[in-house]
């Protein structure tokens, strides 16, 4: 099916553009993604961040070209960052300046629907082969089946 494989490489490559843009415009950033402009005191924490967010952002999308296992660990890992970023924010909404928790904030809504989809995916991973599609490794190989001749 290829979901997960496919919601992580998106979600990689939108950490990736996220964290070029922490870097290097951090105070426009953060206003478009959580709505305030940054307190001036937590500038070089969200520069910080987009470090790390460019390199979580590459191994996500490296893990297209990996094996379905190592994807879902990925998935897993992923699903409980979106968990503990929603926790988080919402924790020190207050001190920053950033509203609490509400779905109707377009910052919370994103993280926690992608949460939501990873952790569909990260189910829908282990229940493949064999529900949505044909099981790719098993039965017989082509190069081994016996092919009928032609006269």
């Amino acid at each position: 099916m290829g979901l997960l494989k496919n919601l992580l490489t998106a979600t990689g490559v939108f950490f990736s553009l996220v964290g070029v843009g922490l870097m290097f415009a951090t105070a426009d950033t953060v206003t478009a993604v959580y709505g305030k402009p940054p307190p001036a005191k937590s500038l070089f924490a969200f520069a910080t961040r987009g470090t790390f967010e460019i390199a979580y952002g590459a191994l996500l999308v490296l893990s297209r070209n990996w094996g379905s296992d190592e994807r879902f660990k990925i998935g897993i890992v992923t699903a409980g960052l979106g968990l503990g970023l929603i926790f988080d924010v919402n924790a020190h909404a207050a001190a920053s300046g950033f509203e609490p928790f509400s779905l109707s904030n377009p910052t919370y809504a994103g993280v926690s629907v992608l949460t939501l989809l990873l952790v569909v995916a990260v189910v829908l991973n282990k229940m493949e082969p064999g529900i949505f599609e044909k099981d790719k490794t098993g039965g017989v190989r082509k190069s081994t089946r016996t092919r009928p001749k032609r006269a």
